[in-house]
């Protein structure tokens, strides 16, 4: 609810927060309920596992699966063919979401060609530059569809297309480059990876996959602004999208991370980057280093916790748990 209302505010311009705290309160939407959730039913069930002692003194040995068993006792087995038609359904649309996926790609490689015109050696020289500073590697696909996108999550693979080079001028192409490269520095790839995990555990996924789609419009549009301070020329970069805009319409197949998929995604983008030519404030890109420092500081905090909260109250979770239940019986 609450990243639905951001979402709207942000829409009509009630509420002009920057990129990166729209991704941030998107990600965290995203990522907090599963992660509460396995914190709760941890911290439930860890006394059995972690201090059997206790729990049996205070249980004695009758207590076989109550906190479900109470609760379902009197709704089976009509809850159990609920969770198993959830379970189902979450499956064939996971499902479905990948054929979808290779479908896109099935259709770019049907596009694919062995005997279209080469890239210019300066425009290579540039990718080669620009991929080596950054650490990647360098895949050119011969086609005349402008394709862009970085493939892998640690040693990724920047691919682009000989169609994507002929397309853009010098100056278009390197601030596609920095695109790009933001997208590595950032290891978007592998935290879309997280996130999509995180939406398909959670009951309401469908309403996930829409933050989802939110967040990655937002994720495209900081990458815009990194890439725009980087070159100092954010024309170049709205010049560079409505050129491959032009290119993939009416029906852009999701080729390039930097191509926008949709018309909102595409003006909002071009509109942004044209309001910033004048902005001195443009974001400095987070380092790994301090993501993966975070990474690590959430991780210690989850077990951490959990720990403690055994140690100081080995039952205090698990009988909240037991009383919440009670008022569902």
């Amino acid at each position: 609810m609450v990243a639905g209302a951001v979402h709207l505010l942000t829409r009509y311009r009630v509420w002009a927060p920057r990129t990166y705290s729209l991704i941030r309160i998107y990600t965290w939407a995203i990522a907090l309920p599963p992660t509460l959730a396995a914190w709760v039913v941890a911290a439930a069930f860890l006394p059995e596992w972690w201090t059997p002692e206790i729990f049996q003194a205070a249980h004695g040995t009758q207590h076989e699966l109550h906190l479900l068993g109470d609760l379902t006792a009197r709704v089976e087995p009509t809850l159990a063919y609920m969770m198993l038609m959830f379970a189902i359904g979450a499956a064939v649309f996971a499902a479905w979401s990948g054929w979808q996926s290779y479908l896109r790609v099935g259709k770019v490689i049907t596009r694919l060609q062995t005997d279209v015109e080469p890239a210019q050696p300066q425009q290579l020289a540039l990718l080669n530059e620009a991929a080596s500073r950054y650490g990647l590697e360098v895949g050119v696909v011969p086609s005349d569809y402008p394709i862009s996108f970085v493939w892998g999550f640690s040693r990724s693979k920047l691919i682009v297309s000989t169609g994507l080079l002929r397309t853009l001028n010098e100056q278009e192409l390197a601030g596609l480059l920095e695109h790009e490269a933001a997208h590595h520095q950032r290891r978007d790839n592998l935290i879309k990876l997280a996130l999509a995990f995180c939406g398909y555990s959670s009951l309401v996924f469908p309403f996930t996959r829409r933050l989802l789609k939110w967040r990655a419009m937002q994720v495209e549009q900081l990458c815009d602004e990194i890439a725009a301070c980087r070159t100092n020329a954010p024309l170049d970069i709205a010049s560079a999208l409505v050129k491959l805009r032009r290119r993939t319409s009416p029906t852009p197949l999701a080729a390039s991370s930097f191509i926008a998929d949709d018309s909102s995604s595409f003006h909002s983008r071009v509109s942004a980057l044209i309001e910033s030519v004048d902005r001195t404030d443009l974001p400095v890109i987070p380092v790994h280093s301090t993501r993966m420092a975070r990474a690590i500081t959430f991780t210690l905090i989850f077990v951490g916790s959990l720990l403690v909260t055994n140690y100081i109250s080995p039952l205090g979770f698990h009988h909240a748990a037991e009383s919440l239940i009670q008022l569902f019986i």
